[in-house]
């Protein structure tokens, strides 16, 4: 791939979904402290918590960097922060937005924040801003993850992917940024589940997901979209690193090494089609996945375990 940007822990749908007992008892004794977040209520994150850091400012924007990254095309890579002030109030500060800070429609620069103030970013990201104990923002934070990923893999679900693929492609044709769509299907999978059951298959989709989410960037969406087919949108890819992303995805998945009963080793492949949109193109979702479904079935029809990358462009 084209970044070498550090990679992150993504979280899986056991990590987000449940608690440890121990956990959960901690968690549920009784909390007089309470901390500061933002609660998403509007845009394509609703219900995603931004927990306020304790000992430094808070960054919000759309870079990967950022403590809160939010997916929206009218936020700037580095919108806003929030620290606290001299009397330890939590403030939000502006830092030089396209399209700025709104508090209850009016547009600031720097605010005291106070419980239940709405915060406006961009165009129609929303955000409040709560006080909340620790047993509140867990059950925050799970009731959102369980929203948009599936259960199974802990990738994003369908739904999720095609609201964050139309920003993306909103946001590329913009600013002039390229974008690649990969999509993923696992070769002769029928067969795995005839030959060794059911919850071998899980263990393969499991397998493979963990493995595709190791080697993607953070920035990067991956999302399981049907049974065995997942996809990956990345932004910032030309056609020849959407290639590289494809081949590698491709080599990672025919290295891995999943056992079954009795030791049996099951083979698992991929077939890729990718399909990339060079920078400035105006594409429609569906005619991007349209033709990254084309490729698929064209390296399927040329033997499976293999990937057939093309760039589409409009007009």
């Amino acid at each position: 791939m084209e970044s070498s940007e550090k990679r992150k822990p993504r979280p899986t749908a056991e990590m987000t979904l449940q608690l440890e007992r121990e956990s959960a008892a901690e968690i549920a004794r009784p909390c007089s402290e309470r901390r500061a977040a933002f609660v998403v209520i509007g845009g394509l994150d609703v219900g995603d918590t931004i927990l306020f850091a304790e000992d430094r400012a808070t960054l919000i924007g759309r870079d990967a960097e950022c403590d809160g990254v939010i997916r929206d095309d009218g936020i700037s890579r580095r919108h806003a922060r929030v620290c606290r002030d001299e009397s330890g109030a939590f403030v939000i500060e502006d830092l030089g937005s396209t399209n700025g800070v709104f508090v209850d429609g009016t547009r600031i620069e720097r605010h005291r924040l106070a419980e239940g103030d709405k915060v406006l970013l961009g165009k129609r990201t929303i955000l409040k801003f709560v006080m909340q104990d620790k047993l509140d923002l867990v059950f925050q934070r799970q009731m959102y993850e369980s929203s948009i990923r599936d259960a199974l893999t802990g990738a994003f679900n369908r739904r999720h992917f095609d609201e964050v693929l139309a920003a993306e492609l909103s946001f590329a044709k913009r600013h002039g940024v390229s974008v690649t769509l990969a999509v993923i299907d696992l070769d002769h999978f029928k067969k795995v589940n005839d030959a060794w059951g059911h919850q071998a298959g899980d263990q393969v989709l499991q397998s493979v997901a963990r493995t595709i989410m190791e080697v993607l960037r953070h920035e990067d969406v991956f999302a399981r979209y049907g049974g065995e087919e997942f996809t990956v949108f990345a932004r910032g890819i030309t056609a020849v690193g959407g290639l590289a992303l494809g081949e590698r995805l491709r080599a990672e998945v025919e290295g891995m090494v999943i056992r079954a009963r009795g030791d049996a080793r099951i083979p698992v492949t991929i077939s890729v089609g990718v399909c990339t949109v060079p920078g400035g193109q105006d594409v429609a979702a569906a005619d991007l996945l349209k033709q990254a479904d084309v490729n698929l079935y064209a390296a399927k029809a040329a033997g499976r375990n293999r990937v057939v990358a093309t760039a589409l462009r409009i007009g």
